[in-house]
């Protein structure tokens, strides 16, 4: 295949990633939004849909490498040098490279918020927890249950 034809490739397989990418970042934005809101119903249908949208980009990415590979290019040191003298393919690519910076971003922060929200009802839980121990560790005669406390004295074994 001709240089040029080559670098036209290029230029269109970008183009069709970063418009998946983009499509990412709008399904990242919807789960953050209803992270934030509470809406738990829509974060099943949302990982569907970026599931189905990472397993597309899965098969795009592929495929520009296999043209990247065709065009020797194997490091991003040999990616910048080709694209050099090549506005239209150095514009698809740093927009698919901005797409994919934005993406990641706001999946980290997804990560986080999770982490957090998780850290919050585990706290919730040990206190509760603690609750219903201290509740329940004494009976109504004041004698704390043996088989409730879990303990085990010195020399009981």
């Amino acid at each position: 295949m001709p240089a040029e034809r080559l670098e036209q490739q290029f230029v269109l397989l970008c183009q069709q990633e970063a418009d998946h990418v983009s499509l990412l970042v709008q399904v990242l934005q919807q789960e953050q939004q209803a992270m934030i809101n509470g809406s738990t119903e829509l974060l099943e249908p949302l990982a569907d849909s970026k599931s189905r949208l990472l397993d597309e980009l899965a098969g795009q990415s592929q495929q520009r490498g296999l043209l990247m590979k065709e065009l020797g290019l194997s490091d991003s040191d040999t990616v910048y040098i080709w694209l050099a003298d090549k506005p239209a393919a150095r514009d698809a690519w740093v927009a698919l490279e901005d797409g994919v910076h934005r993406a990641q971003s706001i999946n980290e922060l997804n990560g986080r918020y999770i982490a957090d929200r998780l850290s919050h009802v585990e706290d919730a839980l040990c206190v509760l927890r603690q609750a219903a121990s201290a509740t329940l560790s004494y009976g109504k005669d004041g004698v704390q249950p043996a088989g409730i406390s879990g303990q085990r004295f010195l020399g009981s074994a």
